[in-house]
């Protein structure tokens, strides 16, 4: 099912308004936070195998979303268009078309030929062995959290090099010459400057629970061990850790 008007351009205005400076506190009040495994190769595309093999391990781990819900989006070759509301600039936004499957291992089959594709695995967490703690913002004791929240893992190749920071902003266009990414502390809004994450084909998104955080100090090298060694074992590339806000 295609998106709505509504939520692609709004998706459009946060990648839009995160080259902005911002509050120190408006990423804190984000509903979302997710956590990226960002290429250091801008370059790199994944084979379809290898995305499936990167999952089956996270599913080893005890680490892949519970109950999980498994959709391959490609372009579909239509845009939605609008206008931004700040500004009144025309915008022209690429639909997807998302399929859903019965099982990571139907996926690679999925992805033969593409060049631009996302894969999400949808569910619940905490998983046995989550990516990291999380805390609610909304909590003033800054207790972590043990409820359930939803819990996202996404895989993402486009057809050029685009950022996955701040600057320029998210999704967009970017050289593959830029190579330091500047990213935003979702707490102080103080900027986190990470090697070799500025931009990228390809990445990897897990997105948690609305109003839950990680606690970051000066690094954004959260990750456990044992998750970014299957991304860097399956993918055999290296990855660097970023954030988004949204």
């Amino acid at each position: 099912m295609d998106q709505p008007l509504t939520r692609i351009i709004d998706s459009a205005l946060v990648r839009m308004r995160s080259a902005a400076p911002r509050p120190v506190e408006s990423c804190r009040m984000s509903l979302q936070y997710s956590h990226l495994l960002i290429s250091e190769g801008a370059d790199f595309a994944p084979l379809p195998p290898q995305i499936a093999a990167f999952l089956d391990g996270l599913v080893t781990l005890n680490s892949a979303p519970l109950k999980p819900a498994i959709r391959v989006a490609k372009l579909s070759g239509k845009f939605r268009t609008g206008s931004n509301p700040l500004t009144g600039e025309k915008l022209s936004i690429p639909v997807r078309d998302f399929v859903s499957l019965e099982s990571i291992s139907n996926i690679p089959e999925r992805l033969v030929g593409l060049d631009d594709y996302s894969v999400e695995v949808s569910g619940q967490g905490p998983a046995k062995l989550p990516p990291f703690a999380l805390y609610s913002t909304t909590d003033p004791e800054a207790c972590e959290f043990k409820g359930t929240y939803s819990y996202e893992v996404r895989c993402h190749l486009r057809a050029e090099v685009v950022s996955t920071c701040e600057e320029p902003p998210f999704g967009t266009p970017c050289l593959s010459e830029r190579r330091n990414g500047t990213f935003r502390h979702p707490n102080t809004g103080a900027i986190i400057e990470v090697p070799s994450a500025a931009c990228a084909r390809f990445w990897i998104e897990f997105q948690f629970g609305k109003w839950l955080l990680p606690k970051i100090d000066r690094s954004l090298n959260l990750l456990e061990p044992s998750i970014l060694a299957n991304a860097s074992e399956r993918f055999e590339a290296r990855f660097a850790q970023g954030c988004n806000c949204e």
